[in-house]
C-alpha cells in the first residue's frame, strides 16, 4: 500500500524527538511492506536528512527563517512565544493544500493518513474527499481539545471537514466520547489508538521495578514545557516534602524560564536538561527513582496518552501520574496497582511522591 502521511510536528534532524513516535510508527509500517511518504513543513530548525525508510518531503510555507509556525515547540506553544507566527498560519495552510495537491498527483497513494486534528487532520481529509482516496485522521491531545473548543461556526466546519474522513483515531476513550458527541452516529469510524506501539523498548529485560532496585530520590519529568504538564505543581510538591528530592526535568517549552525562576525561588534542586534523546535520555532513565506525569487541565486543555508513561515501563521505572485525560486509561493498562493523583493539587502529589520513594 502507498501511504501520504500529513503532520505538523515531525523531527528536523537525526535524533530530535519532536514527532519521533510518528515516524517511529510509520517505519514500523514500512518496514512491513508500504510505502510511506511524509508531507510536513520545513522549518527553521531543519539540519539534514533523517536517514529514514520513509521519504520524506517538505514544503515550504514561509522564507527558512521564518518558518517557526511549526516545530520547536507545538503551533500553539509557538503562537504563544512569538503571537507574530499566528500570521503564519494561513500561508502554512495554503502551502499544505497545494503540497497535497501535489503529492496526490505524483505520488497516487492508496491511502491519506494525518496526525494532528487541526490543522493538518482538516486539510488533509477534505483533499482526500475531493481526490477520492481514503482518509484516516488521527488526533494526539491538545489538538483534539482545540478542535473541541473552537467558537460555534469555525467549530461546526471543523467537524463537518473531519466527518468527510473515513476513520479518526483518538488517544483515549475519554476524548474519543467528546468527539463522538459532536459528530454523532453518521460520522466516521472512530477508535482508540494510544500508538503504544512506537515507544521504543528500554534496556531493562523485566518491568516495573521496585524501589528497592533504585537507589537515591532522583524524580525525573520527561516532555514539553507547557502549562497543561503541570511541572510547576512538581515543583511546589518537592518543595513540600520534608526529604525533598533532586528533579530531573528534561524538555523544553515556553514555559522553561518562568519554571526555572519558580524553582530558585522555591529553593528546589531541579536541574533543566532541555529536550534529551538516545544515550542522554537512557541515562536519566536509569538514574532516576520514578517519573512524575503531573499534568492537568488548563483552559479545556490536557492530556491524551502520554507515551513517556509506557517508555518508562520498558525501563522498569515507578510512575507517578495525575488522573486528567487519557492518563487513568493508560496507567490502568501499563501500572494497574499505580494511584492516581489529583491534578493541580501539589500537597496530595507531595504525599504521593513521599510515599512512591519510601515505597
Amino acid at each position: 500500500m502507498r501511504v501520504l502521511v500529513v503532520t505538523s510536528t515531525f523531527p528536523q534532524w537525526a535524533g530530535d524527538p519532536r514527532g519521533r513516535f510518528i515516524l517511529r510508527h510509520w517505519e514500523r509500517r514500512a518496514a512491513a511492506g508500504d510505502v510511506v511518504r511524509f508531507v510536513v513543513p520545513h522549518t527553521a530548525w531543519v539540519r539534514g536528512a533523517l536517514g529514514s525508510p520513509c521519504e520524506v518531503r517538505r514544503f515550504a510555507y514561509a522564507p527558512s527563517g521564518l518558518s517557526s509556525l511549526t516545530g520547536n515547540f507545538g503551533i500553539l506553544e509557538n503562537i504563544r512565544d512569538r503571537p507574530w507566527r499566528a500570521l503564519l498560519v494561513l500561508p502554512f495552510v495554503a502551502a499544505l493544500q497545494r503540497a497535497l495537491a501535489r503529492e496526490i498527483r505524483g505520488f497516487r497513494p492508496d491511502r491519506i493518513a494525518a496526525h494532528m486534528l487541526v490543522p493538518g487532520g482538516l486539510v488533509a481529509a477534505l483533499a482526500a474527499r475531493e481526490a477520492g482516496v481514503p482518509c484516516e485522521v488521527f488526533g494526539h491531545g491538545t489538538d483534539v481539545d482545540l478542535l473541541l473548543r473552537l467558537p460555534g461556526p469555525l467549530r461546526r466546519a471543523a467537524f463537518a471537514a473531519l466527518a468527510t474522513a473515513e476513520a479518526v483515531a483518538l488517544p483515549s476513550a475519554e476524548k474519543l466520547g467528546r468527539v463522538a458527541a459532536v459528530l454523532g452516529q453518521e460520522g466516521p469510524r472512530l477508535r482508540v489508538e494510544t500508538m503504544v506501539g512506537s515507544v521504543e523498548a528500554g534496556p531493562i529485560e523485566h518491568v516495573h521495578s521496585g524501589m528497592a532496585e533504585r537507589a537515591g530520590r532522583e524524580v525525573l519529568f520527561l516532555g514539553r514545557l507547557i502549562r497543561q504538564k503541570g511541572v510547576d505543581d512538581l515543583l511546589t510538591a518537592a518543595s513540600l516534602m520534608a526529604a525533598r528530592p533532586r528533579l530531573q526535568i528534561a524538555g523544553d517549552g515556553p514555559e522553561r524560564r518562568r519554571l526555572q525562576e519558580l524553582a530558585d525561588r522555591l529553593e528546589v534542586d531541579a536541574r533543566f536538561h532541555g529536550f534529551v534523546e538516545g544515550a542522554r535520555k537512557e541515562a536519566l532513565y536509569r538514574e532516576a527513582s520514578l517519573l512524575c506525569v503531573p499534568s492537568r487541565e488548563v483552559r479545556g486543555l490536557s492530556e491524551g496518552a502520554p507515551l513517556v508513561i509506557a517508555e518508562a515501563r520498558t525501563y522498569g521505572l515507578p510512575v507517578v501520574a495525575t488522573a486528567v485525560g487519557g492518563i487513568p486509561e493508560l496507567m490502568r493498562e501499563l501500572y494497574p496497582e499505580a494511584p492516581l493523583v489529583s491534578p493541580g493539587a501539589p500537597v496530595a502529589l507531595a504525599r504521593a511522591l513521599t510515599a512512591a520513594l519510601s515505597g
